[in-house]
């Protein structure tokens, strides 16, 4: 009786220290590994910014990416999200719309991905994301491809910046009065040409429209907290919190 009321007494302890355990993880944060710059990050942590959802931040170094980013993600690029059940979103399109899914703001799906515009909203976000980019990084990193028209590539990141300025001529965001998930996307884009090409002395690509569409993000009272800068993170290092107020 005396092993038996042991054993008994160990299996408690035991099913007590998992549920202790449990309920450590359930309340960590999610964990999102970014870099400050980067726009794919900054249209990420915008998302979570709008949506109010707070995570622990990792800010690491694309040149010495830590091995525990390394094990997680299957394309090593950030932003990456570690959700609290262990599951991993790569994209950061995908952190957007988690975001809006996981906010306890009411209605702010219907607000920034509203279903008569998610056609529109996501042909402009692909264009973005492939031709554009493309384009942007051949500008904007000429040197580190080889055998580049950095003409060339500038006045084809134009053409989307003319689709952009069409879209800006009647309405203050993309699709009407209010921004929706393709102003959240693009517009950290955008702000990379424009930074490049003041480094190269351009001037006279951006039409008043787009520059109010830009500076409405840059201007917004959000936009320190987007890009505070962070102590690079360590496998030791005290944890931070996005936002940091």
């Amino acid at each position: 009786m005396l092993g038996s009321a042991k054993t008994t007494f160990y299996q408690i302890t035991q099913s007590f220290h998992r549920i202790l355990i449990k309920s450590f993880y359930k309340m960590t944060n999610d964990i999102l590994y970014s870099f400050r710059r980067c726009p794919y990050a900054i249209r990420a942590r915008w998302a979570l910014l709008i949506c109010e959802i707070k995570v622990e931040i990792r800010e690491i170094d694309l040149k010495n990416k830590p091995l525990d980013f390394l094990n997680k993600s299957k394309t090593k690029t950030v932003p990456i999200l570690i959700k609290k059940d262990s599951e991993v979103i790569e994209e950061s399109l995908e952190i957007i719309l988690w975001a809006l899914s996981e906010s306890k703001r009411g209605n702010i799906k219907l607000i920034y991905l509203p279903d008569n515009k998610k056609k529109d909203i996501f042909e402009i976000i692909n264009e973005n994301d492939n031709e554009f980019k493309y384009h942007l990084d051949r500008f904007k990193y000429s040197t580190r491809y080889h055998d580049i028209n950095e003409e060339f590539h500038f006045t084809n990141a134009i053409k989307f910046i003319k689709r952009c300025n069409e879209l800006l001529a009647e309405n203050k965001y993309f699709f009407g009065d209010s921004p929706t998930i393709a102003d959240w996307s693009i517009w950290p884009f955008i702000r990379q040409f424009r930074i490049a090409c003041e480094s190269q002395k351009r001037t006279d690509y951006l039409e008043p429209s787009i520059k109010n569409w830009l500076d409405s993000f840059e201007n917004n009272g959000k936009f320190k907290s987007l890009m505070y800068k962070y102590e690079l993170w360590e496998p030791n290092s005290r944890k931070n919190y996005f936002p940091s107020n």
